[in-house]
């Protein structure tokens, strides 16, 4: 036999066993089915309160020493989203007077099921009104699901503040997802 016949005989009986190899191989193949569920960012309103209840609070510089009871404050929800959970308050408040000053304390429910942080806020106030209005905001703004956080809404009635009149304001409040807000 020539060489080249042989080594075609050969070449052809390795692939033949390669191949044979190759169709005897085992084989287990592995797959994953995957589901990603995401979690709710749901905050409301579940409890507030003024500070004046009883004799009227008083501004820097002035004094209710008789111990007088005359504006009033009140707080009740206005809307309610979807689900019944509160998410705008009026704050109303009556027969106010130069000095009068009230802290409106507000208490933020998580009940969703991720960790929140307020992102933003904005008190929507026209410049030439006669009220000193700011949010105390807690130093550790985040609040986990299940938890709580109290802001405070300070007014304070000024001295131009005019008879018989009606000033108005809005604050507003955006929650976001915890790591979505670079503040504490």
């Amino acid at each position: 036999m020539d060489t080249r016949k042989l080594m075609s005989i050969s070449a052809l009986a390795i692939l033949v066993l390669a191949l044979g190899s190759a169709l005897a191989m085992w084989s287990e193949t592995l797959r994953i089915n995957a589901t990603v569920e995401t979690g709710e960012v749901d905050v409301k309103w579940s409890e507030w309160w003024c500070s004046d209840e009883g004799p009227d609070p008083q501004g820097e510089g002035y004094s209710n020493e008789e111990g007088k009871d005359v504006a009033s404050c009140n707080v009740e929800v206005e809307a309610y989203d979807d689900e019944g959970d509160a998410i705008k308050l009026l704050v109303t408040i009556g027969n106010a007077y130069p000095g009068y000053a009230v802290d409106v304390h507000l208490v933020v429910d998580n009940i969703g099921t991720i960790p929140v942080k307020l992102y933003e806020y904005r008190i929507d106030i026209e410049e030439d009104v006669p009220l000193i209005v700011y949010l105390v905001i807690p130093e550790y703004t985040q609040i986990e699901p299940g938890d709580s956080g109290t802001y405070v809404l300070h007014i304070e009635v000024l001295q131009e503040a005019e008879e018989n009149a009606e000033y108005g304001f809005e604050v507003t409040l955006v929650f976001a997802q915890w790591n979505e807000v670079i503040r504490p």
